[in-house]
């Protein structure tokens, strides 16, 4: 199915922290041994199983991580089996359970040395953006390199440093074997490209953030397109529509595979943040 996006939730930090079940949704399959655990429909968090333990990728916050838990029972999983968190940035809506989840799972969290020092200097832009979310703090058990894949079980994570969105945002890639046909897909997200964080007006008030940042991730387009990804995940669910074939998800089927999506996807991001006008809803766009 082509590349399409749908507007941000309206009001999204009120009813996140308020009233988190209005966003709840079902477990459902992306990939081969890939799964959307997030349990509600604003950030996304997926579960990969790595045949040793699993990897979770982003926690969302604290306010929704008992849907999270939930999702990850349903699937048939423990807590336990969940050995490493990789953090794709530090904005509160992405990592806000992260200290939550490393107690309750014993996991290791991964993310950014860029965006750990950037957490730590500026609170009031990642984890403490908004008061009416509430982060868990958490330490950093070690940083990503580009270099050096994450590895558990027969899985390979790669990890990009794609800054813009924040200066240390980490996309992630790996593989899967379709066990109906031997096939093997590239899967991969990209770590954020709201363009909240990407305009004038931004910059104007930011301690950390420059405009450097935007022409890293408009010059580092193209090249990041060009990597060949068979299935695109969304860190946010509206910026890449997935909800549409939930629970859809068969072997045969690969309803989330298309080759197209990820280059029109990037493509459509830089659009936005050339032509970023910002509202009332600037923050919640992360």
């Amino acid at each position: 199915m082509p590349f399409r996006c749908t507007p941000p939730i309206p009001g999204v930090f009120a009813r996140a922290s308020e009233h988190p079940w209005e966003l709840a949704v079902e477990p459902f399959q992306v990939a081969p041994r890939t799964y959307y655990v997030a349990g509600q429909r604003w950030v996304g968090c997926y579960l990969i199983d790595t045949g040793a333990g699993c990897i979770l990728i982003d926690t969302a916050v604290s306010e929704t991580c008992p849907l999270l838990i939930d999702s990850v029972h349903k699937l048939g999983y423990q807590l336990s089996d969940i050995k490493l968190i990789l953090i794709s940035h530090a904005h509160v809506d992405h990592c806000g359970a992260a200290g939550m989840l490393a107690h309750l799972t014993g996991a290791k969290i991964l993310m950014s040395r860029e965006d750990t020092e950037f957490m730590r200097a500026c609170p009031e832009e990642t984890t403490h953006l908004d008061a009416r979310l509430h982060a868990q703090p958490f330490e950093v058990d070690g940083y990503f390199s580009d270099e050096h894949p994450v590895e558990l079980g027969d899985i390979s994570v790669r990890t990009l440093l794609t800054p813009g969105h924040t200066c240390g945002c980490t996309s992630f890639f790996w593989e899967v074997e379709n066990p109906a046909n031997g096939e093997r897909y590239t899967v991969a997200m990209h770590g954020g490209v709201g363009a909240n964080t990407m305009n004038d007006d931004y910059y104007r008030t930011s301690a950390y953030l420059t405009p450097a940042l935007r022409t890293r991730f408009i010059d580092d387009a193209e090249r990041i397109a060009a990597i060949p990804v068979d299935i695109a995940l969304p860190s946010h669910p509206n910026q890449i529509e997935i909800m549409d074939r939930a629970g859809t998800y068969t072997d045969e089927g690969q309803p989330y595979r298309d080759a197209t999506v990820w280059g029109d996807f990037l493509r459509e991001r830089v659009r936005q943040v050339r032509e970023y006008d910002p509202g009332p809803q600037e923050l919640q766009r992360a």
